[in-house]
């Protein structure tokens, strides 16, 4: 994303854990549980995004790649150095393209808006709350998995750091924990895409809220170009949006 469009920060939800002793303890199984929204400091997140966007427009001409990276060294959307090659060369210069031509540009400096990327598990769990982090996201993409898929990737992590040790997921509690919260907290998304725990569906059915409408869904086995390709447009569809909108003023 950030060689694509290069005044881009990245928000990341895990760096908004609570300490371990203030992370909930389910009632039902006693193991605490670290997928569920009271797990995060939503408020200060929601901050967080509020002050980082005010910060980008305060920056002239939304400020030149190299003054976001100095202003938010810590938040710059710094991609590891392999993840490059999850994408040919010619796929991203293609993309590339793509991107200058949709928005009538030279070169990536010159694209008129910065980007905030927001990342985490917990990002849409309820939309009708004002102070989740998906109200604050203009438009947004989800990247589902199936159940087997998120199973054996979570029961391959050993341990996680945490603001105050280590929490290894104690034997049990993906179907304890994980998974019955990954659909509770997702209903909204599910009851619109019964596709992301129903392999046998294959297109979306229900009724989509004015949020839900805005956010792209997409399965976790999409070839990377394919997703990339998703998370573009759905960026320049909300700059196209909000530039139709301007013009109708």
């Amino acid at each position: 994303m950030s060689s694509l469009f290069p005044r881009a920060v990245a928000i990341h939800q895990d760096d908004f854990y609570k300490s371990d002793s203030q992370v909930p303890t389910d009632v039902d199984t006693g193991f605490q549980d670290w997928d569920c929204p009271l797990a995060f400091d939503m408020n200060k997140m929601v901050q967080t995004i509020q002050s980082t966007r005010k910060q980008l427009e305060d920056l002239p001409g939304c400020g030149k790649s190299v003054e976001v990276h100095s202003s938010f060294a810590s938040q710059w959307a710094n991609p590891q150095k392999d993840v490059n090659s999850k994408l040919p060369p010619k796929a991203l210069d293609s993309l590339r393209n793509t991107v200058l031509h949709r928005l009538n540009v030279e070169s990536t400096e010159e694209i008129p808006f910065s980007l905030i990327l927001v990342d985490g598990i917990l990002l849409f769990y309820d939309e009708a709350n004002n102070e989740s982090p998906g109200a604050e996201c203009d438009t947004g993409l989800f990247i589902y998995a199936q159940y087997e898929t998120l199973k054996q990737r979570r029961e391959a992590r050993s341990a996680y750091v945490t603001k105050d040790g280590i929490w290894e997921d104690p034997p049990g509690y993906f179907d304890s924990i994980v998974w019955p919260n990954f659909v509770k907290y997702h209903s909204n998304l599910i009851a619109a895409h019964p596709e992301i725990t129903d392999r046998k569906v294959t297109s979306a059915g229900g009724q989509k809220s004015a949020h839900e409408a805005n956010v792209a869904i997409c399965s976790s086995d999409m070839p990377f170009k394919d997703t990339l390709e998703v998370c573009v447009e759905s960026i320049l569809g909300e700059w196209n949006r909000r530039q139709q909108i301007q013009a109708q003023r």
